[in-house]
């Protein structure tokens, strides 16, 4: 039988690992908060807040991954926007995908959504960038992520499909930007 001194020690090295992925992931932890909220200010509390909630529900697992955090990070982030989310997943119900099967994004595009994370903070609402994050970064796929934030499938395949979409053009801008003088000199 396990002592209550040996479960007491367990949850304190708990509690302690989860401080430490935290406090050494805190850059992006609130990244990916800011991100998903657009608010800098809201993000530090999601990123607080989902501290506080996995400490408070430590069952003494000695080993928590940045994994865990982002994910109660995201949960965090949630709760907070839980009505706003499902505001917008009405209009992408409207606005439905018609090719579906998108995919996690690739390399170069994970790399453009970092580098232009500011820009697509004020050009994509909330439903969209919790879609890119969910989908396309942490690579759920839309069933899961649809179950996560709690709204209908078909309302998040849109959000997720015109978010690909906006990414695309970025993407086409980004390139022409880029190759603008080589095409001068031919």
């Amino acid at each position: 039988m396990i002592s209550t001194a040996t479960m007491c020690r367990s949850k304190r090295a708990g509690i302690q690992s989860i401080s430490r992925v935290f406090r050494e992931y805190r850059d992006d932890l609130e990244w990916l908060a800011n991100f998903l909220t657009g608010d800098e200010k809201i993000a530090a509390v999601c990123v607080i807040d989902a501290c506080a909630l996995a400490e408070s529900r430590n069952l003494g697992l000695e080993d928590w991954s940045l994994e865990r955090a982002r994910l109660a990070t995201m949960r965090s982030a949630v709760e907070i926007q839980r009505s706003r989310i499902a505001q917008l997943s009405q209009v992408y119900l409207r606005r439905s995908c018609i090719h579906g099967g998108h995919t996690a994004l690739s390399q170069d595009s994970l790399e453009l959504v970092m580098e232009e994370s500011s820009v697509l903070v004020t050009r994509l609402d909330l439903l969209c960038r919790f879609a890119l994050a969910i989908c396309g970064i942490e690579k759920y796929s839309v069933e899961k992520a649809a179950t996560f934030l709690g709204i209908d499938r078909t309302g998040l395949e849109g959000a997720y499909c015109a978010a690909l979409q906006f990414l695309e053009v970025m993407g086409c801008e980004q390139f022409r930007q880029q190759n603008y003088f080589a095409a001068v000199c031919n």
